[in-house]
């Protein structure tokens, strides 16, 4: 209810001793009485506080209650003229001094009696907008049932309120949008709502952000809601906010259906080789590292490069192919997953991005992006898109057919890869670590949570396999090399080589 609603009821004779129309049309959401000389534990954000003047004792006391109230957000002061007989001046100078409307509840009148008409006007108020609510609900529903489209039923909405609206990925993808937001208004946009400690979530710019399903709990896969006025000066009403939360229920139920229809997609795709697109097509491979699940990760770069074929390989890599050039691939994974990093925490993603390469060349092109990744993990953030660029040593070998690639780590590391799948004894993982974490020790064995002298003697036996000495630059370069050329299905039973799963 509104402040005038208390003020404008003759039983009541509540009078207005200060506060002009603008401010009685403060939106009051409850109702609170206190006389503690600090009344901030015992009064809440919009209430209409009601006093009996108790607390005070001169015009100190006075001025730091009425400013404590204010500190607190709430709507209004009502003061009761019982004790002294009227309001002192005192208490009106000091809310007209801190801009809080206050009210004068007649001696007698009692407190519980005002409560008690709020409490019915404010019920009946919540009922029929529950009922308002459930009525629109279920209107919504029908028509997506009906095969309606989201938008359509966002831009019927933002028409009735005068809003714009936006329907967004945490990475600043547009759904859906009345008018198409730029990139400054979107970056702004996403770092609030993955930040937010809860919604509706406000931006300097007035924007008012909704969580479109569990946006609290899964931030990196949420979509949020987006509202402003048209003339961006005033904030979004309630009533306007209240349908639009009603609204986003609605969108996370279609968001439900069309995150079971990717699902099942990907499932077919698991149990058939997926044909690649004539024509050339640029690679993709993402990697990540903490807690990020692979099926959100694809998801992801999906929502990011739009229209493209994905699949995950045999190390958990989500591997993309996507029309456009290398430079704007991969500048667009740059900043639509940049967004991602208030998030991310202690996740980090690297993404690899291959030139473009001919559909029969596509293996060559995912071990461009394989190689680029890898090297993206030296590059500083959270997020690290790296173009596949011939200035390394991994760049130039991806260019190599697969056969030869094939042929040089089955040389250097046949006896290694054959030894583990007789013995299962990590030896390949323990040097693959090792390297990563460039020859220490100590960093190899607490990434492998085993003893010191484990790491020693694994790596031990796989320079008497190999012949090499991990100890000197040429020989370390020759097994990395190697072992990046090797990919990952020398971990499966009987077969060893440099390609990924078919995409």
């Amino acid at each position: 209810m509104l402040l005038h609603d208390v003020v404008n009821v003759p039983d009541l004779g509540i009078r207005v001793l200060h506060g002009d129309p603008d401010a009685l049309a403060r939106v009051v959401l409850r109702a609170c009485t206190t006389d503690m000389p600090d009344p901030t534990r015992y009064v809440t954000a919009g209430s209409l506080v009601f006093t009996g003047l108790v607390w005070r004792r001169s015009a100190e006391d006075t001025d730091l209650f009425v400013k404590r109230l204010v500190a607190a957000g709430v709507a209004a002061m009502a003061a009761g003229e019982a004790l002294h007989g009227g309001v002192p001046d005192d208490v009106v100078d000091a809310c007209v001094r801190h801009r809080l409307p206050l009210l004068a509840v007649p001696d007698h009148m009692p407190f519980s009696r005002v409560i008690e008409h709020m409490t019915g006007r404010m019920s009946g108020a919540r009922m029929d907008r529950l009922q308002t609510g459930l009525a629109r609900q279920r209107q919504w529903l029908a028509a997506l049932a009906d095969g309606r489209p989201v938008d359509e039923l966002l831009d019927r909405l933002a028409q009735q309120f005068g809003v714009q609206t936006w329907l967004l990925t945490a990475t600043g993808v547009t759904m859906t949008s009345t008018s198409p937001p730029d990139d400054a208004a979107l970056d702004v946009v996403t770092t609030t709502a993955l930040t937010a400690s809860r919604f509706p979530a406000a931006t300097p710019d007035g924007f008012t952000i909704l969580t479109v399903g569990r946006g609290l709990v899964d931030r990196l896969g949420s979509w949020f809601l987006v509202i402003r006025n048209r003339d961006m000066r005033t904030e979004v009403e309630s009533e306007c906010l209240e349908a639009f939360g009603e609204l986003a229920t609605v969108v996370a139920f279609d968001r439900v259906r069309r995150d079971e229809r990717r699902r099942a997609a990907w499932e077919i795709a698991e149990h058939s080789t997926l044909a690649v697109p004539v024509g050339e097509r640029v690679a993709v491979v993402a990697v990540s590292e903490g807690h990020i699940p692979t099926d959100m990760l694809r998801a992801l770069v999906e929502d990011v490069l739009g229209p493209c074929v994905t699949s995950v390989d045999t190390s958990g890599r989500v591997v993309a192919l996507t029309n456009g050039t290398e430079e704007n691939v991969a500048a667009l994974l740059r900043r639509r997953l940049g967004r991602l990093t208030p998030a991310l925490r202690h996740d980090r993603v690297f993404v690899g991005v291959s030139d473009r390469c001919p559909g029969d060349n596509v293996d060559g092109g995912i071990r461009a992006a394989t190689a680029a990744s890898a090297a993206a993990r030296n590059l500083p953030g959270a997020v690290s898109v790296r173009r596949s660029e011939l200035d390394s040593a991994l760049g130039l070998m991806s260019t190599l057919p697969a056969d030869l690639l094939h042929s040089y780590a089955d040389r250097i590391l046949g006896e290694v890869i054959e030894h583990d799948r007789c013995t299962d004894a990590g030896l390949l993982e323990t040097l693959e670590i090792f390297l990563e974490c460039d020859g220490s020790w100590r960093r190899a064995a607490d990434r492998l949570h085993v003893h010191l002298n484990t790491v020693r003697y694994r790596i031990g036996r796989v320079e008497a396999l190999t012949g090499r000495d991990l100890g000197r630059t040429g020989d370390r370069l020759d097994v990395y090399l190697a072992l990046r050329s090797l990919g990952d299905r020398a971990r499966e039973p009987g077969r060893f080589g440099c390609h990924t799963a078919p995409v």
